[in-house]
């Protein structure tokens, strides 16, 4: 059950990364791609959100706590179901303006050099890495 809550919170910021002309440009799936994957997610994601709500509407029915504790129950949770139903829809129209793909031109050699970090007589050179700030901000691990 825990799978079914966290599935679309892994599966449509997958889909978006790979579908996007700002993330991936020339490596972009084309619109076939993007649409089948898109149509399979939200079936899936549709019979995991009914499933959450049956099975949970299924345990306050049969369940053998007082009708007060049912109602405080429902009063709490409904609305994180909301909640929850929003955040999916927040992050499946979500516009990602933050450019991350590096032009190389096509060419395999600058590709490899510039992903490791060397110049063409072996040395590391930073200074030809592009900046990136969504990366050179992040904290690095204790």
């Amino acid at each position: 059950m825990i799978l079914s809550f966290e599935l679309p919170f892994a599966l449509i910021p997958l889909l978006n990364f790979s579908s996007s002309s700002t993330k991936m440009e020339p490596h972009k799936n084309s619109m076939i791609v993007i649409v089948i994957p898109w149509i399979l997610s939200l079936r899936m994601i549709g019979i995991n959100v009914y499933y959450l709500c049956t099975a949970f509407v299924g345990w306050l029915i049969h369940n053998n706590l007082p009708k007060v504790a049912n109602v405080f129950i429902g009063i709490i949770v409904f609305p994180l179901m909301a909640v929850y139903a929003v955040a999916i829809i927040y992050l499946a129209f979500r516009k990602d303006t933050v450019q991350t793909h590096i032009e190389t031109k096509n060419e395999p050699a600058m590709q490899t050099h510039m992903e490791r970090g060397f110049t063409a007589n072996g040395q590391l050179e930073l200074s030809q890495v592009t900046y990136r700030e969504d990366l050179a901000d992040i904290p690095p691990p204790q």
